[in-house]
Formats: C-alpha cells, structure tokens, sequence
C-alpha cells in the first residue's frame, strides 16, 4: 500500500534553520527583496523574545509542539503581511519572469521533491512541495532546495529585467502540514490568492497558479 504524505515521524535535523520532518510536506511563501517596516521587525523580533524565555524549561515533546504552534503563527502574519503590503516591486507576474520561476520549479519535480501547488503573485510565491527521500532515506533539504531555485531565478531574472543586485529576500517562511484536513485547506488558500487580491473571480482564470490534480485525490 502506498505511504501517505501524512505517515512521518518527527526528525529534527540541527544543521538546518527550518525543521524538516521525514516526509513532510511544507507550505512555502518567498518573495522580492525590499525593506520590511521598522515596527513590523522590532514586532517580530519582541515575539521571538518572549517566545525564547517561555521554552526554557520545556521538555522535549512540548517544546517540539510550542515551536511548530508559535512557527505557524509566524507564518500568518508575515505571510498576511507581505500579501497586503504593496510599498514593492511587482515583477513576478511580468511574463518572461513568470515562465522563468515555473521552468525552474518544475525542473527538480518528481526527483528532489513533489511539487503539489503554486501561485505566483506580483510580489511573492506560494508553493505546496514535499521533498523526496534520497537513498540514506533522509530527505533532501529544504534549505538547499530553496537555496538553488532562488539563486538560480535570481540570477535570470537580473538578466531579463536588466538590473543587478538581490532579487529575493533572503529568508522564506515555511510552514509543515501535519494532517490531510490542513493539506487541503492550504491547497485552497493558495489557489484563491488570486481572487483575494482581487485579480480575478475564479482561481483557474489566473495563468500564474496551479495544482496537480492527481495528488488532491489522494
């Protein structure tokens, strides 16, 4: 019987900034570089603060659930953040910019991990992956995954928009789905940026998004 995206166990690798479990799968959001609101920051950095000097004496299955609670959290508000703040570039729907992003998405599907969704707004992307296990049954890292499309898109955008200087921002926020309820909630929140933002009236007509129908039915 075939093992559900849904069936991992918790494995924490220390060397990378985001937690990885085996077999997850990760709503990630990254967008163009520009410079964040001071007290949208030191807001930011006050919460980490707190969270910091409220974990210290936490064991560690509690400290596992805080972190993926106070990281989901995180999530939202960036993530709200950057789809209503509109002091940025907008290049990502350009068309030849567009192309480029999906091209590389697309280029390590089915081998280093599944992309599921995506929808690529002016200002930042919404992607749904789950990274592929390699043959020491670990899986490949999410960092290094992101590391490569980013600086290959960078790179290829500079070209085509004729610039120089850092494209992206240099972090992401992901976020791990951890049952089948979230998984599709997620997929439906990431189609409807579009209509959100009030683009279009219907996710299918915005030519920037997309989902693999195939792996919905699951």
């Amino acid at each position: 019987m075939k093992k559900s995206q849904f069936d991992y166990k918790l494995y924490y690798r220390r060397n990378l900034p985001h937690i990885q479990p085996v077999d997850a799968v990760f709503f990630i959001t990254y967008c163009l570089q520009f410079d964040l609101p001071d007290d949208f920051i030191k807001a930011a950095s006050l919460r980490k603060k707190e969270f910091n000097d409220n974990i210290k004496t936490l064991s560690e299955k509690e400290l596992a659930d805080k972190k993926y609670s106070f990281n989901k959290k995180q999530f939202i508000i960036w993530d709200d953040f950057i789809a209503n703040y509109n002091n940025t570039s907008e290049w990502l729907t350009k068309p030849e910019i567009a192309a480029l992003i999906i091209e590389s998405l697309k280029y390590r599907d089915r081998e280093e991990y599944e992309l599921i969704c995506y929808c690529i707004m002016p200002n930042h992307v919404h992607i749904l992956i789950k990274p592929n296990q390699k043959s020491d049954d670990k899986p490949f890292s999410l960092a290094r995954i992101m590391k490569n499309h980013k600086s290959y898109t960078a790179v290829k955008a500079n070209k085509i928009l004729n610039r120089k200087g850092q494209f992206w921002q240099r972090d992401y926020y992901d976020h791990y789905i951890r049952n089948k309820k979230e998984f599709y909630n997620v997929i439906r929140y990431i189609l409807d940026n579009s209509v959100r933002a009030g683009f279009v009236d219907d996710y299918k007509d915005w030519k920037y998004s997309w989902v693999d129908e195939e792996c919905i039915k699951l």
